[in-house]
């Protein structure tokens, strides 16, 4: 799992979990996406908190990403453009983007600032906006973290591929095999 954690003191902060799970309909892997809004900000410790919005249903979203919507991430990663999609179950319709932008960083040491390559995550569902800055580590640790789901989701399908072959072949072999006789069609 990844967990990106990102509290503030306006108390506007999410949080966005990454986590590989099991498909119980295919016994596949599957990619899920979580966010919570951030609950509190404690000003003398300078945390925020977010447990308590974990049973509100309009502070929290969970959405499955498909191997295809992955592959856009990556895409829109490698290639610093937006993926935008929209999911619908029922009463709830999620937008989620992944959006470039440069981020002004200060140089350590120096009062320079420089660009950095960020991204930012934006989910709304039923009018309810999740979102969080990720920076440029974080984009290549969830990168690596897609690739590994991708992995997994494809031995698994091969796993699966190779099964059912072996299988089928065992059936093949243990169908009884025909006992009239084999007929010469052989020309004289």
């Amino acid at each position: 799992m990844i967990s990106l954690y990102k509290p503030n003191p306006s108390n506007t902060g999410c949080a966005f979990n990454f986590k590989i799970g099991l498909d119980q309909k295919t016994q596949e892997p599957a990619l899920y996406m979580s966010a919570i809004q951030q609950h509190s900000w404690n000003s003398e410790k300078k945390i925020g908190s977010f447990s308590g919005n974990k049973d509100s249903p309009e502070k929290n979203i969970n959405v499955k990403l498909g191997e295809f919507e992955c592959g856009e991430v990556m895409a829109a990663f490698k290639y610093r453009t937006e993926f935008s999609t929209f999911h619908a179950y029922g009463d709830n319709k999620t937008s989620i983007k992944f959006v470039p932008w440069d981020k002004k960083k200060k140089v350590y040491g120096s009062d320079q600032e420089q660009l950095v390559r960020a991204f930012g995550i934006n989910a709304t569902r039923n009018g309810n906006t999740f979102k969080i800055p990720i920076e440029p580590g974080e984009v290549e640790v969830l990168n690596e973290f897609f690739k590994n789901f991708l992995n997994r989701l494809m031995d698994k399908r091969f796993s699966n591929q190779i099964k059912l072959r072996k299988d089928n072949q065992k059936k093949t072999d243990a169908a009884p095999k025909s006992s009239a006789p084999e007929l010469d069609t052989a020309p004289f």
